[in-house]
């Protein structure tokens, strides 16, 4: 019996020893699937929705002149007494193409004007992705114009453009950085900011 029970003992220790292998390479091709659905994930960015400046509406302002003198002379008292506004409302499009069930842990972004950083920040807190889902997550940009941003121009010429990004002149860019999350808890960061395409990018 005790002859049995050893070999009972040793078969099963045995057993477990050759189930190991298999079970790490499950693991691992798990892995490697998430991986590759990360790397399958397509942003991008939608028109600009709302632009303001200091309270007045440049969503289509092209040109310093598109803005009359009396609305060019309020701009100019707000950054004077250092009370010019700048808000903008963007929403970036997240479509998991993969057949893997993603959670988005965040997604940080920088917003960049005439290739420099105009703001950074952080959207889209733990949103689920499922096989073929696409979710909108929302860009806002709220901080006071300094006049030191301006370097010389005036609100009016600073304005221009700035909503535009279909034009030639296009000033308003944004890099992205998405962190994932895996079903096992695995987070897994982006190595750095990407430029992101506008919508109209054909994937």
């Amino acid at each position: 019996m005790g002859i049995l029970l050893a070999a009972t003992t040793q078969c099963s220790v045995s057993d477990k020893v050759k189930e190991s292998p298999n079970a790490k390479k499950s693991n691992l091709s798990a892995q490697a699937l998430e991986n590759q659905a990360f790397d399958q994930m397509q942003f991008r960015l939608n028109f600009m929705d709302e632009a303001r400046l200091g309270g007045q509406d440049i969503l289509f302002v092209r040109q310093a002149t598109d803005l009359t003198s009396a609305q060019q002379a309020k701009l100019q008292t707000a950054l004077q007494a250092n009370n010019l506004p700048l808000k903008l409302r963007m929403r970036i499009y997240a479509r998991n193409p993969s057949t893997v069930n993603l959670q988005l842990k965040q997604l940080e972004y920088q917003v960049m004007l005439d290739g420099r950083e105009l703001t950074k920040g952080v959207t889209g807190a733990n949103e689920e992705l499922e096989p073929s889902a696409i979710i909108t997550l929302p860009v806002n940009v709220d901080l006071n114009v300094p006049t030191a941003l301006l370097s010389g121009s005036t609100p009016a010429a600073f304005a221009a453009n700035l909503a535009d990004f279909t034009g030639s002149g296009r000033r308003l860019t944004m890099r992205i950085r998405p962190t994932y999350a895996s079903i096992s808890g695995r987070v897994a960061p982006q190595a750095d900011f990407q430029p992101i395409e506008l919508v109209t990018k054909k994937r």
